[in-house]
């Protein structure tokens, strides 16, 4: 099917906002010289207006100008233009714009308003550059990529709404900074000058904070007054935007409903399949949400509570359907575009059913996980972005969450602009960027007073990527000098900016490159500034690791074990090592301390700010330093592990040493510097270890926990030494039960134990089992058939629930990474012809709940007690078998 591949403006009526009129001629006389004219067409857009006015501010700083010097901004086919005979732009070109010197006038021309918005800001900033008008100017652009996007959170870093995820009201005491207008102006400006046209807000169910809900008034959650105050500044809000070329979009999650109308339909807060009554809630505010902001847009996530069964069939028969009641009831027979992320669900299923109902859908996938390690991807990450470009209006990338990179600075602008001509090369052709500490949002980690602003520290992550998004394809000698000035207009002199974007550069691939080579995950659950201990080092596969993490978002290379078994074997290496990334990056971390250190003498102004620079990149220096330590001493440990040479382990024991060292002195550095080393405050983060804020926010908390491994280690070697014997096995953990009542619908309980069959209708008995499993009550389906369970629990409960791996998992099944589900037990258990199962947790409260996971192999093992702390361990007795690493964890446990 053909589809519609261009768009004139976003929002649900294209231009809505920009289609008021204005005056026919603006002045602006230069102080103390020659007036210059700023002449915008009689029909001026807001947009144009907007932009014409950045340019009567830089002209008004002149000195100098030649006489009768005019300035011309118009779209090209205005009446003003006309007689110019300006050279047209590439067919169906949008956001274009045509800046010429015709004699004593500067013409910008744009291919709409944006473009003409675009070509303002451009000449302005060539103005200031110069200060003059620039000479002989003959310059015509357009954008590289046609979405260039940045986010806010409506969400907090805990969750304290009612203990729903995600779902958080907007009011004032949870988002003072959504009412202030003073600040949307200014981070508005900043997007704009950055050439960004879109802002996403995220939010689980943010309708019943911006709708009044005349068909459902049981679901109204905020007191009147507050709802009228939160629309009038939605309103405002995306009104400013427009005003500066940003499309506005409200991001929801699914199934989430108004907890009021849960409440009062005895429906649970999150559905994980369609309910009737959800549907038909659900279509009504989408189709109030486009008729109420017909000039916004929707970023639709299809999981993390909806089963990614049921993804095509809620997308087709609940939110599009709303879509088009919107659009109908205002007159509007064009499709906008709608944004539907590739993210827990099965995204090819989503557009096969969808297109036929509506084709303009852009699509969203995460670039790198949700870390930054690579500028470019391949294998599977790269056949999935492909796919949606194919299939997609446009595929946007979404960088996301930057868990490797919290919470230091960063900034390295080549990095950028490649990984954007990647996009480009790719045929991605949006992108989406997370803030650097996007869960604490609007303000930076940094441990000052008044707390700093994000958009002030980390002015070049946006400045960065709203440029090469909007141009990758630039001269990179220009770029340096471009960068150098940068830097220069911040800390005062070109000396400064030079040494300072050499620190950047230099630092910034260092945490990129070393987590494919070493870590567990590209995902939230690993917090790569706290270190990791040995056991996930030596044996990242305990830990459940998301592969993609070498295999699509890194260049082909070895994990730890992979180089140690070669270099046993004598064979030669592939790709990059380990090793050798980190030796690489305590070099490029070292260098890049000695730049920020040396641009002291240099820095006249914000020596405040400067400072934190140099202490960011003493950190990762140090950083680096202990990873480099630290592998190097499992290296040494898996050595042992082929030939028990107790030599390898006293090698260990002096870089196990060396890496303590390493962290003290980084906690030293780091500590009193940040608030919190990571931004988000909940059990998802298990690496190093489980606990998330609540128990390590900060170095400060992992270090004793590094102390104590050695320590250990210490003691084992010791006990190696003397001969003496050393049991290695581990006591069994035996899983206190909360009692539940499954009501009538899918599923059957049974006790989980060896010999039972692992689901109804089918003889898969159970072949082995986690001792600490043994007794559990569960509950077991049809894989064929799924369906919603039903179930009462006496109390508050984690629900334990065993998976198949994530190779083996049918797609149609719920990805527990992808849904904020944590890891407790690998190889938990197995029965005939089925792939070994993980077991997974998540919190569920106490009273009726349901559960829909879709169709497929998996299990429900039981329900344990909220409060109860599980770590997460591997079931040794299957693992053994089949597993050439042998368990070298109780060294250190």
């Amino acid at each position: 099917m053909t589809r519609e591949k261009s768009r004139s403006r976003p929002g649900f009526i294209p231009g809505l906002l920009a289609s008021a009129a204005a005056g026919v001629l603006a002045v602006c006389t230069v102080a103390g010289a020659t007036p210059v004219k700023v002449i915008t067409d009689k029909n001026a857009t807001p947009r144009e207006l907007y932009g014409a006015e950045k340019l009567r501010t830089a002209v008004a700083d002149l000195a100098t100008a030649p006489r009768q010097a005019r300035i011309v901004a118009a779209l090209r086919t205005a009446p003003e233009l006309r007689h110019f005979n300006l050279p047209a732009f590439r067919p169906q070109a949008e956001e274009a714009f045509l800046i010429k010197q015709l004699g004593n006038t500067w013409v910008v021309a744009g291919s709409d308003p944006s473009g003409v918005l675009y070509g303002e800001l451009e000449l302005a900033d060539r103005i200031r550059a110069a200060h003059a008008l620039p000479a002989g100017i003959d310059d015509m652009e357009h954008p590289a990529l046609k979405l260039r996007g940045a986010c806010i959170g409506m969400q907090k870093q805990e969750i304290t709404y009612e203990g729903a995820e995600y779902d958080y009201p907007y009011t004032p005491q949870n988002f003072p900074f959504f009412y202030d207008k003073t600040e949307w102006i200014k981070y508005l400006d900043m997007l704009a000058e950055a050439r960004y046209n879109t802002l996403y807000l995220w939010n689980g169910h943010p309708f019943t904070s911006m709708l009044k809900l005349p068909k459902y008034p049981e679901a109204q959650e905020l007191p009147t007054a507050q709802l009228d105050e939160n629309i009038a500044m939605f309103k405002w809000l995306t009104a400013e935007a427009d005003k500066r070329g940003i499309w506005v979009l409200q991001g929801f999650y699914n199934i989430h409903l108004s907890h009021a109308f849960a409440r009062a339909h005895h429906l649970p807060y999150h559905l994980s399949a369609p309910d009737p009554v959800a549907t038909a809630y659900t279509r009504y505010v989408i189709s109030e949400f486009v008729r109420e902001y017909p000039h916004a847009g929707l970023m639709i996530t299809l999981g993390e509570a909806l089963s990614p069964y049921y993804g095509a069939e809620w997308l087709t028969q609940a939110i599009i359907p709303g879509v088009k009641d919107g659009l109908k009831e205002l007159g509007i027979t064009t499709e906008p575009p709608i944004v539907v992320r590739a993210h827990a669900t099965d995204i090819d299923a989503v557009m096969k059913a969808a297109l036929p109902l509506y084709s303009n859908i852009d699509t969203m996938f995460k670039w790198n996980g949700e870390s930054l390690t690579w500028t470019n991807v391949r294998g599977p990450v790269l056949d999935r972005f492909k796919m949606l470009a194919e299939n997609s209006n446009v595929a946007i990338a979404n960088v996301h969450l930057l868990s490797n990179l919290e919470p230091f600075r960063w900034g390295d602008p080549d990095f950028i602009r490649q990984t954007l001509a990647n996009f480009q090369r790719i045929g991605i052709g949006g992108l989406h960027l997370y803030p650097l500490r996007y869960w604490d949002w609007p303000y930076a980690g940094d441990n000052t007073e008044p707390p700093l602003l994000q958009t002030d520290r980390d002015w070049i992550w946006f400045a960065a990527w709203g440029r090469y998004a909007w141009n990758p394809n630039r001269d990179p000698e220009k770029e340096h000098a471009y960068w150098v000035a940068q830097f220069a207009d911040r800390f005062g002199s070109a000396e400064a900016g030079e040494k300072l974007l050499a620190a950047y550069t230099l630092a910034g691939p260092c945490q990129p490159r070393l987590l494919p080579r070493i870590g567990i995950t590209e995902g939230n659950r690993q917090a790569f500034t706290l270190g990791m201990t040995m056991p996930q080092l030596i044996d990242a596969a305990r830990f459940n690791p998301a592969v993609t993490l070498w295999t699509g978002d890194a260049p082909d290379g070895e994990r730890l074990n992979e180089y140690v078994e070669e270099e046993v074997k004598h064979e030669p290496h592939h790709g990059e090592t380990p090793i050798a990334i980190s030796d690489e990056t305590v070099e490029a971390s070292r260098q890049a301390l000695e730049a920020a250190q040396a641009t002291a003498p240099y820095v006249t102004q914000d020596k405040a700010e400067y400072e934190r620079i140099v202490n960011d990149m003493r950190a990762i220096h140090q950083l680096m330093l202990f990873y480099n330590a630290k592998t190097k001493a499992a290296e040494q440990v898996l050595l042992y592990g082929y030939d028990h040479d107790t030599a390898h382990l006293h090698s260990a024991e002096s870089l196990l040493a060396e890496s303590v060292d390493r962290f003290r002195e980084l906690t030293a550095i780091a500590g009193p510097a940040y608030r919190t080393a990571t931004s988000m405050e909940t059990s998802q983060r298990q690496i190093p270890f489980r606990g998330g804020m609540e128990n390590f926010p900060n170095w400060q908390q992992c270090l004793p926990m590094y102390e104590k491994e050695l320590v250990t280690f210490r003691k084992r070697l010791a006990q190696l030494s003397s001969g003496e014997t050393i049991d290695q096995s581990k006591p069994v953990e035996t899983f206190p039960q909360v009692a539940f009542t499954l009501e009538p619908g899918a599923g059957e309980t049974f006790t989980v134990e060896k010999g039972a069959s692992l689901f109804t209708g089918s003889n898969a008995a159970i072949t082995d089992l986690a001792p600490g499993l043994t007794g559990m009550k569960g509950i077991r389906i049809a894989p064929r058939e799924g369906g919603t369970l039903h179930f009462r629990l006496a109390q508050d409960a984690q629900i334990l629930v065993g998976f198949v791996s994530n190779a083996s998992r049918k797609s149609s099944v719920l990805d527990p990474e992808t849904e904020q589900w944590n890891l407790v037990l690998l190889n938990a258990l197995s029965a005939a012809r089925i792939a070994p199962m993980a077991a997974w947790t998540k919190p569920l409260p106490a009273g009726e709940n349901e559960l829909d996971l879709g169709k497929g192999e998996y299990v429900v093992l039981g329900f344990i007690p909220a409060d109860l702390h599980v770590v997460p361990h591997i079931n040794f007795v299957r693992q053994a078998a089949g597993n050439a690493t042998p368990n070298l964890d109780w060294l250190f446990e």
